[in-house]
């Protein structure tokens, strides 16, 4: 399936795409995960690639998956990577397309990219679902509670096989129905410093570099993967400006130093 052989994407009242639909191209051998929950990514991929043989038997594959964890972490790149390991395209909620002043109208639109999402293959993408799905109880906006509610009924009645993968920051503000509206929840967490080691090998490949990994992933201890791949990049991008041969130790730690300064700076708080 290709992108321009899809049908139109559902719109905002006001005519905006409520999503955007690309081919996939990061693959999960892209990304630096712990072991446990790559083995569950690959448990799912397996359920939908013989979904047949599942139904067979009245089962089905797991199909609603909620990510949670800190932003960076890799959250939004899983489901890309399960859509490239699936071959189907990805479809990515347009969060603020979704929302509107009126907040009647995003009740609507929520139940349009739903159906959207039924109607051929592909997986969804529905980054920062708490924005939809906070604690009913305590919304201090009727209106807000009408669209949890829209939402968790929504998910309810999704009948298609269809992967939907949502992602929050910020967990323990998701309302407790919407927990159990989801298949399976996968944590995230910033990277150890075996997974930063791990990290700066697959981002830096196409470099020469010799460098004290031990040293650089102190350096760097308390970044989301994220992060650490903009350092990568940092590093990369003045060796070539440089005229450098290789990258180095103190190219990495001077710009994980950097970086956490403007951070800091900036007003964001490092683990």
């Amino acid at each position: 399936m290709t992108v321009n052989s899809l049908a139109a994407v559902p719109v905002s009242d006001e005519d905006v795409p409520l999503v955007t639909v690309s081919e996939p191209v990061v693959s999960i051998h892209d990304l630096v995960l712990p072991p446990a929950t790559v083995d569950a990514l690959r448990e799912i991929l397996n359920e939908h690639r013989h979904a047949s043989r599942l139904a067979a038997y009245g089962l089905r594959p797991r199909s609603k998956l909620l990510l949670a964890g800190p932003s960076g972490t890799g959250k939004t790149k899983t489901a890309e990577a399960l859509a490239y390991a699936l071959g189907v395209p990805l479809v990515k909620v347009r969060l603020s397309a979704v929302i509107s002043s009126y907040l009647g109208q995003t009740a609507r639109h929520l139940e349009r990219i739903l159906s959207y999402a039924e109607s051929d293959q592909w997986v969804v993408s529905f980054d920062e679902i708490d924005m939809f799905a906070g604690e009913r109880e305590n919304s201090d906006h009727g209106e807000m509670r009408r669209v949890s509610t829209v939402l968790l009924q929504q998910l309810e009645d999704f009948k298609s096989d269809n992967l939907v993968i949502a992602t929050t920051n910020h967990g323990t503000s998701l309302d407790s129905a919407m927990w159990r509206r989801f298949d399976e929840v996968l944590t995230y967490r910033n990277p150890t410093q075996a997974q930063i080691a791990a990290l700066l090998e697959l981002k830096l490949r196409k470099f020469n570099y010799k460098v004290n990994r031990e040293q650089v992933s102190r350096a760097l201890a308390g970044m989301s993967h994220a992060e650490v791949e903009s350092v990568c990049l940092d590093a990369m991008r003045k060796s070539v400006l440089a005229g450098a041969k290789s990258i180095s130790t103190a190219d990495l730690v001077d710009s994980a130093a950097a970086r956490k300064r403007r951070y800091k700076e900036a007003g964001k708080s490092q683990a």
